[in-house]
């Protein structure tokens, strides 16, 4: 899967002259972490107060060149969040990018990354034990409501991590691949989960992802856990390329027993499943007050795969009218009077 997936990225034509990855290298509804009102108007800027801190934060600040020219340009802007792209996933082909280099928090988004890494790692067959690890957890964050103790297969463990964003479940599958990866059953769970990140961030760089930086499993605000909307984009991609996690992200309603006997039921958090009108196939929403709202949505558009992928949206609805921006942009293409739509 990920040769095809690498295949699929250098086959990519992309509309600036940036490449994908350097050559040779192989209705809404809120998420459980999401505030029941909107943060504030002036929290909203993802990258804010991230330069001192990273003043290399590098890359193409133009973005992907839009069909109709880079909107730093003073072309119309097709979305109104600071952050976006539009991939024609069939075609091998960005149609749109705005500010798709700079660095953004990818909250919630970056568990797409955590199942893939795992189930890269490990034989489809093995059992996670939940253990004191969830402990681990950040005060605040959403859970899956894992115990300690319970076992559970590589499909349940990963719809715990992406249907109720499980940040019980991401430390979970961390210290489980970890030890079963380093054979090391003396480490700490800390020790471990450094173990998994090294895992993760190398997943990462051999899909392409040439600017970003993991430093936890399940996506809670840190300084350095950061990402672009490019990497984004590169993720997503290759999550539609693992049958197992894919359809995890594109049902709406679960239901899964674990090994030890329990059976839990979860309303996938990702509300884009019920857009009216569209053929929306997953992948996963995020939020965090410093990455704002964010989603890495694949949709189906005259037959054809899209990703749309937005950060930095203030609110849900903001978020939400800019995904749908993006896909009548793919169902429609660039013409005057969408633009002006766009504009109003």
């Amino acid at each position: 899967m990920l040769l095809a997936v690498t295949l699929m990225l250098t086959a990519c034509r992309p509309i600036s002259d940036v490449t994908m990855r350097p050559e040779g290298q192989s209705p809404i509804e809120s998420d459980p972490n999401e505030p029941d009102t909107p943060p504030p108007e002036d929290d909203t800027n993802p990258t804010e107060g991230n330069e001192p801190d990273n003043p290399g934060n590098g890359g193409s600040t133009g973005g992907f060149e839009a069909l109709f020219g880079p909107p730093e340009m003073n072309s119309p802007a097709v979305i109104n969040a600071p952050f976006g792209a539009l991939y024609n996933l069939s075609d091998d082909v960005f149609i749109y990018g705005k500010r798709v280099d700079e660095r953004v928090y990818p909250s919630g988004t970056a568990k797409l990354l955590t199942a893939l890494a795992v189930y890269d790692a490990l034989d489809a067959g093995f059992i996670f034990t939940v253990g004191d690890e969830i402990d681990m957890v950040s005060t605040g964050s959403g859970v899956a409501g894992l115990k300690k103790e319970q076992r559970l297969g590589m499909e349940a463990i990963l719809t715990a991590l992406l249907i109720p964003v499980g940040n019980d479940a991401a430390y979970t599958v961390s210290i489980n691949t970890a030890r079963a990866k380093s054979g090391d059953h003396s480490a700490s769970n800390r020790e471990l989960n450094d173990y998994f990140l090294r895992l993760m961030n190398d997943y990462a760089k051999q899909l392409g992802c040439q600017n970003s930086n993991f430093s936890n499993p399940d996506g809670f605000h840190a300084n350095d856990n950061y990402s672009t909307v490019r990497d984004l984009t590169i993720i997503a991609a290759a999550t539609t390329g693992n049958p197992m996690i894919s359809a995890i992200c594109g049902k709406l309603e679960h239901e899964v027993a674990f090994d030890s006997g329990e059976v839990a039921s979860w309303t996938n958090s990702n509300s884009f499943l019920q857009l009216a009108n569209w053929d929306v196939r997953g992948l996963r929403t995020g939020y965090t007050d410093e990455s704002a709202f964010s989603a890495q949505i694949l949709a189906y558009v005259d037959g054809k795969m899209y990703i749309a992928v937005v950060s930095g949206s203030p609110t849900a609805v903001a978020r939400e009218n800019d995904i749908l921006r993006l896909l009548q942009l793919a169902r429609d293409g660039y013409d005057a009077d969408i633009i002006n739509v766009f504009d109003s």
